[in-house]
């Protein structure tokens, strides 16, 4: 996804309240590509549905502790 697209995403997640985040990181995956990393609290069933709406792909770090969420 582009950069604008992740900082949409963010707002989106932030408003239906699927997050709480204390970390946000816009990571750029691939040249034009970029990936929201959050870390925090979040509702991870409520985010898979959400990105499967959205055709995105959510990812879940558990050792480091972060949820990636991007366009495959």
């Amino acid at each position: 996804m582009q950069r604008f697209e992740a900082v949409a995403l963010l707002k989106e997640l932030d408003a239906q309240h699927f997050i709480q985040p204390s970390m946000v990181l816009i990571k750029q995956r691939k040249p034009d590509s970029y990936e929201l990393r959050i870390k925090g609290f979040y509702d991870l069933e409520l985010i898979k549905d959400f990105a499967q709406k959205h055709k995105l792909t959510v990812e879940e770090d558990l050792s480091k502790g972060y949820l990636s969420i991007f366009r495959p």
